[in-house]
Order: structure tokens, then sequence, then C-alpha cells
């Protein structure tokens, strides 16, 4: 993360720039101060007494200027060496030791400047420690950001999953209800159409075995009335064969007969007026007491034969 320039850290560089900027001249100045030329140094030499002393050189009269800087002036050359004397033996002298340049001890800064200058720099450290430490806690403090919106995402998708297993489980045992309501239904219908079934072979067998009952009653009280008409029959004498006549008779319910139909003579008419007057002389006839059954027998058809 890049700091943000401040005014105060613009201010504080320009006053340890200019702190700088002040030592370094005053630096240079003391070190021109105490820049002296080296002074010349005269060496007498003897040569043997024969020999004649070769005239000076040019020169050598003239010493070489040496080079200083601007704010110091040069010295005056040194006057002309005198002709040396005659030679003497005399043991030659020891070489002057070489001056060396005096070196002026430099000029120790201002102590307050020193001071601003590390109170400054302490204070750099200071704020560039602050600022490390500012970056450090707003990273830690992203990464638990970053953190926490993980955790609740990760959190938010187990909800998520949770929600839709809950409902996937939810439509599954929605489902297995569905199909076991229909197959109860199934089985209910199934059980009911059995049931209607059963009834109805039930009813059907009752039915049957009422009608059964009841043509029961019929062939019985059917037989009762034929044989008490058959009773009252009086056959005419010299009657061949067993000829068969059938009549039909109409009956109230004690029995009395209101209506008698010949539906098919026997060929003889003797014998069918024998069994009509028969018919009429039987009355009152034997019916059942239960209505249903009278209302079967109510118009009864009946045969007749006189052998029979």
């Amino acid at each position: 993360m890049q700091a943000t320039a401040r005014p105060d850290y613009v201010v504080s560089g320009l006053l340890a720039a200019g702190v700088h900027l002040l030592l370094l001249l005053f630096l240079v100045i003391g070190l021109s101060w105490n820049h002296r030329p080296p002074e010349p140094v005269e060496v007498e030499l003897w040569r043997d007494a024969m020999e004649p002393a070769p005239a000076p050189r040019a020169a050598a009269a003239s010493p070489r200027p040496v080079e200083v800087p601007p704010e110091v002036k040069p010295p005056a050359p040194p006057p002309p060496a005198p002709s040396p004397p005659p030679p003497k033996p005399v043991a030659k002298p020891e070489p002057a030791p070489v001056p060396q340049p005096k070196v002026e001890p430099k000029a120790l800064p201002d102590p307050k400047v020193a001071d601003i200058a590390l109170r400054e720099k302490r204070e750099r450290e200071q704020k560039l420690r602050e600022q490390k430490a500012a970056e450090a806690a707003k990273a830690k403090e992203e990464e638990r950001v970053r953190a926490d919106a993980q955790k609740r995402t990760e959190e938010a998708l187990r909800r998520e999953e949770a929600a839709r297993r809950q409902q996937e489980e939810a439509a599954e045992k929605e489902r297995e209800q569905r199909t076991r309501d229909a197959v109860a239904q199934q089985l209910k219908a199934a059980e009911e159409a059995r049931t209607a079934r059963a009834a109805a072979e039930a009813e059907r067998r009752a039915a049957a075995q009422a009608i059964a009952q009841a043509q029961k009653q019929i062939d019985d009280y059917t037989g009762r009335i034929r044989n008490a008409i058959r009773d009252k029959v009086i056959v005419p004498p010299g009657l061949e064969g067993n000829p068969q006549a059938e009549f039909e008779v109409h009956l109230l319910g004690n029995g009395t007969v209101v209506a008698i139909r010949l539906l098919r003579s026997s060929g003889v008419q003797a014998y069918d007026r024998a069994v009509e007057r028969a018919i009429d002389l039987a009355q009152p006839l034997p019916v059942p007491s239960d209505p249903e059954v009278f209302q079967q027998m109510r118009d009864l058809k009946l045969l007749f034969r006189p052998r029979d």
C-alpha cells in the first residue's frame, strides 16, 4: 500500500536537505581556509674547489608558481641565491626533513543542527514504523474481513445445501405419501369393488334363492291347485288315450277364480267341459300367503290329462 504524501513530510525533507547543504558548505570553506602552499626549501651543495660552480639556471632562479585557491594569494618568489664561497671540505649535511602540510581539524557541525536532524530522522523512523504498523493492521483487518466474508459465503452455501436437501427430502416424502395414498386408494377401490361384487353376488344368490324359493312355492301351490281341480274332474266314460287340455285361471288373493279361459283344447269337448266344471267346483283354490309369490301366480296356466 502506497502512503499518501503529507505536508509535514515535505517540510521535514526540505529542512533536512537544507541542513545537509549548510554542513557541506561549512566543510568546503573550512578546507579552503586551511590549505596553504608548501614553503620553498633551499639546499646548498658543495662541490670540489677545483671545479667551478656552474652558473645557476634561469629556471632555478624563478621557482614554479604553486596553484592556490582563488581566495588565497600566492607568496612572493624568494630572491636569487648568492654566489657560493670557495668550497671547503665539510661533511655532507643531512637532508632536511620535508615539512608536512599542517592539517587543521575539521570544523564540527552545529550540535543544534545535528540534534534537529537526529530528531527528524527519529520522527521519520517513528512515522515509518507507525505506517508499517498501520499497513500491517490494515492488511490484517482486510484478511479478517476476507476470512469473515468467505466464512459467511461458506455458511450461506451450507444453509442453501441444507435447505435444498430438506426440500428434496420433503418432495421425496410427498411423492412417497402420494404413492402410498394412491396405493391405498387403489386398494380401497379394489376392496370396495370386491365388496360390491360380493354384495352383488350375495344379492344375486339371495335373489336366486328367493326366486327358487318363490318358484318352489309357486310349484307347490300349482300342484296343490292342480290336485284340487283334478279331484273334481269327472272323466267322460269311453275316453280313449290321454288327451291334454290347457287352461288359464285368474285368481284373487283369497283363492277365488274370477276367470277361466281354455288356451288349448284336448280335442274332446266333454273332457274340456269336465275340467272347466272341476275348476269352478274346487274354489276357493289354495294360494300362498306371500303377496310377491301370489303376484307371480295370479294368472295361472294349468295342464290336465285324464290319466296323470
